[in-house]
């Protein structure tokens, strides 16, 4: 006898989500936010300790900034929006849940940038006392200008006036005459990567400021590229513990499968019966959540064509369209500068079996660029240029303390491939190994 499967089809509210969820852009969160309980709950905890009780002066801990950094399409931006739309995920006993507050790098040029955000969160009423007051205060022990004043009869505009230090204590006195702190704060910067300031930038002294303790319940949280860290250690923020640095890359098996599964749910798409053509879609994706995220489009909008109904999907063609969508991502990742150094890029990936140290990758850099005849270099890069912008396009990535690889073993292969390494590359002319005579590629 025939046993015939009963379909649960979506309903009207799911089909719209759905439908909204396809035509995400780049950088969206995902419909289910899943793993990285270990980052949540290192900044839950970076949050206990910098509070100290209600109605304390004396907040705050050295050292507590977070870094979140990993590749693009690690899932970085994704642990923002899960902290800022469901703070209760960073709940500890005793403890207020935190007040979290998520900037853009790219909104962020001075230190009111990032005043203003936290007064208007905290007191929204109040605000624009704080910005009056903090617009006054020139110079001495706190505040910034906001643009050029008159000095002696005189319009001066030296960076030293219009860029003095801003520092905590205006801020932290207008909290305190407004009710004070009644819950710690987390501050979570967005493409951290992107601030490339000396130390004695306002920008730099405000972080150091929170990173060295500043007497406020403010954790600082900086998300962004694999050179995250780096970006941090040139604004002084040092000596940050390496339990505190984040390099996040693929989920587990456990943890795609679950991504799969709960974002099917989520939906309204039933799955039973299916599950081995689930798994067949994911499995190629190294369980990077980028890629996943390509599958969950592909597989929607078939689901979505059938009304649910996957006894009436064309499965061959959400395969057909996973691949592309999987290439087109890789060639976005695959610049003009790769492209032009595709034989060196090649070179790079595969010395990454024997050298992943930052100094050793920019030191093979730098000797493949001596040897004109066989490889090329982007035209005004330098070595520690390119190897920046490597970490920036994913192809490198810091999984741990100064540990640098390639994060997704399928792209390790795409850019070997493009850059037409054979099995056994020449050594680069001064490195150690075999003295034989390079061979030329790509």
């Amino acid at each position: 006898m025939n046993v015939v499967r009963r379909v649960a089809l979506m309903n009207d509210d799911q089909k719209r989500e759905l439908e909204s969820f396809l035509v995400q852009t780049e950088g969206a969160p995902p419909p289910v936010f899943i793993g990285r309980e270990e980052v949540l709950m290192d900044i839950a905890l970076a949050s206990e300790q910098v509070w100290k009780g209600m109605g304390s002066g004396q907040h705050g801990m050295e050292k507590a900034t977070r870094i979140v950094q990993g590749a693009p399409g690690a899932g970085k931006s994704s642990i923002l929006n899960e902290i800022a739309c469901n703070s209760e995920r960073l709940r500890r006993e005793g403890v207020p849940v935190p007040m979290v507050v998520t900037l853009k790098s790219g909104d962020i040029d001075e230190p009111i940038d990032i005043l203003e955000p936290l007064a208007v969160s905290i007191n929204p009423s109040a605000a624009g006392d704080f910005l009056s007051r903090y617009s006054r205060t020139i110079g001495g022990d706190a505040g910034v200008s906001l643009g050029p004043i008159r000095v002696g009869g005189r319009i001066e505009t030296s960076a030293e006036t219009t860029r003095t230090r801003a520092r905590w204590n205006v801020f932290k006195a207008w909290v305190e005459e407004n009710g004070g702190f009644d819950r710690p704060i987390t501050l979570a910067i967005d493409e951290a990567q992107r601030f490339d300031h000396v130390p004695e930038d306002p920008l730099s002294k405000l972080f150091q400021s929170l990173h060295d303790g500043s007497n406020l319940p403010i954790v600082l949280v900086l998300a962004g590229l694999s050179d995250t860290e780096y970006s941090a250690g040139r604004m002084d923020l040092t000596r940050i513990p390496s339990g505190q640095v984040h390099n996040i890359g693929c989920f587990s098996n456990h943890e795609a499968e679950e991504l799969m599964s709960r974002s099917c749910a989520h939906f309204g798409i039933d799955i039973a019966g299916f599950e081995d053509e689930i798994n067949r879609l994911a499995e190629p994706c190294d369980c990077w959540p980028r890629h996943l995220h390509i599958v969950l489009k592909a597989f929607g909008r078939e689901a979505l064509r059938t009304g649910g109904d996957l006894d009436k999907a064309d499965w061959e063609g959400i395969v057909v369209e996973i691949r592309a969508g999987r290439d087109d991502y890789y060639g976005h990742q695959f610049s003009s500068e790769m492209r032009e150094a595709k034989s060196l890029m090649a070179r790079i990936m595969n010395e990454l079996n024997t050298r992943n140290e930052r100094e050793e990758i920019i030191k093979f850099i730098n000797e493949c660029r001596v040897n004109k005849s066989d490889y090329l270099f982007p035209e005004g890069m330098g070595a520690r240029d390119f190897f920046v912008h490597l970490v920036h396009k994913g192809a490198l990535h810091e999984e741990s303390v100064d540990r640098f690889v390639c994060p997704i073993p399928s792209f390790h292969t795409y850019l070997l491939d493009r850059g037409g390494l054979t099995e056994n590359p020449a050594p680069v002319p001064g490195s150690t190994g075999s003295s034989e005579e390079p061979k030329r590629y790509g």
